[in-house]
């Protein structure tokens, strides 16, 4: 390649596309302490305009006018939106709010583990513990290469005082990981009071976008023809198809997570675990993380079940949080879209991982969608503009959360 082919490569690249991006890029980092207002916003607004559109044919209504029609339909999705809330923050915060505390008391506890090996020494048996125990030692000693006296250990006979001296011993060991847990626990706690704030503004946004939403739209494309044309002509069709598809994506894993949440909230009841509020609160946020949230909101549940009860338990709600997720994965799953893209899951948990040291928890949803869409782009169909990519995913999620549908009308 010569210099004159250097040259021409660089002047042909699309650099009014990129400039494009890169402005957007820099003012969405500017606004990312707003992403969380932002994001309730887009996704209030994207499933109360879907309700107004499919509800606007509804006989009773086809005596009102379009506009009257749509402002009634917003008033009557916002009542209900706001007396969920209001009933969520009067009959279930102050459960889940007390359930924590509770549980973060008890994660903080010196006792905790001093039970669990009693649980583990009645479900596994002397011979296994024995093993076990010396393990402990090795793992809680701060130089390994002392030696350990395991015959002090042997001297101390089967007991409260052996189960006490391991107890430390295990705490000693698992102390960064419980203390990580009870801090996430306290956070998500005090969280409540700022996603309260965030929640409102959301509405509040969001009920004024759903509201005069043709109106909106109508000012937007105005910026058609302004000044920042090149910019809005190069990102805005991209966005709008992206959008589309994030949001219809959101709503089939919505959905996903409310049935898995209600099943294993039905299998914690009926296995009289404690705590069903705060952790069916918990299943539900990770129902929203691929992979990575089965294995998150199964921990606290297990070692519940595990400190209360014992193995025999434990083992009762593995089963039954399998079963639940079998049912997920072959009955609810195909309406996700990324699972026409069959992702690796140790390309999951990377992403996961980047996403959320990079914009936190919202990060977490918009990994996946990103990854897949980027790898369409990438790979599956490079002949395609981003346009194009966004169309084609999209495509594919409206045929897939139309499929029972379709089948039914058949």
């Amino acid at each position: 390649m010569t210099v004159a082919d250097v040259i021409d490569w660089t002047i042909n690249l699309p650099w009014q596309k990129a400039f494009s991006w890169f402005a957007v890029a820099v003012v969405a980092s500017q606004l990312r302490d707003f992403f969380g207002i932002t994001m309730g916003t887009f996704i209030v607004s994207f499933v109360g305009n879907g309700f107004v559109q499919s509800a606007q044919d509804w006989l009773p209504l086809r005596r009102f006018s379009p506009q009257t029609r749509r402002r009634l339909l917003v008033c009557a999705y916002y009542t209900a939106i706001v007396s969920l809330f209001t009933l969520f923050g009067v009959l279930i915060i102050p459960d889940v709010v007390r359930e924590g505390a509770d549980f973060v008391s008890r994660l903080q506890t010196e006792n905790l583990w001093v039970v669990v090996l009693e649980k583990m020494r009645k479900g596994l048996g002397d011979g296994v513990m024995d093993s076990l125990e010396r393990f402990l030692l090795i793992a809680s000693s701060d130089d390994v290469t002392q030696a350990i006296d395991f015959a002090a250990l042997d001297r101390i006979a089967g007991g409260a005082q052996r189960t006490q001296y391991l107890g430390m011993a295990l705490q000693n060991v698992l102390r960064q990981y419980t203390n990580a847990a009870a801090s996430v626990v306290s956070d998500l706690l005090s969280f409540t009071t700022k996603f309260a704030i965030q929640v409102g503004i959301s509405l509040i946004l969001s009920f004024m976008v759903v509201w005069d939403l043709p109106g909106i739209q109508r000012g937007v494309e105005s910026l058609r023809t302004s000044r920042v044309a090149p910019i809005y002509n190069t990102v805005a069709p991209s966005l709008e198809v992206f959008a589309t598809l994030f949001g219809k994506a959101l709503q089939a894993q919505a959905r996903i997570a409310m049935v898995n949440t209600i099943l294993t909230a039905l299998g914690m009841w009926a296995l009289q675990i404690p705590g069903v509020g705060l952790l069916s609160l918990f299943v539900f946020i990770c129902g929203f993380i691929p992979i990575a949230g089965v294995i998150i909101s199964t921990v606290p549940i297990g070692f519940v079940a595990l400190t209360e009860y014992g193995f025999t338990k434990l083992a009762l709600v593995i089963l039954m949080i399998t079963g639940v997720h079998f049912i997920e994965a072959y009955g609810l799953n195909p309406a996700i879209y990324s699972a026409h893209l069959k992702l690796h899951p140790l390309l999951v948990l990377t992403v996961l991982v980047v996403a959320e040291h990079s914009l936190g928890v919202w990060g977490l949803l918009l990994a996946v969608p990103l990854t897949v869409f980027t790898l369409d782009y990438v790979l599956r169909y490079p002949e395609y503009s981003v346009t194009g990519v966004a169309s084609k995913e999209l495509e594919n999620v409206i045929a897939s959360t139309d499929l029972p549908h379709d089948e039914d009308e058949a």
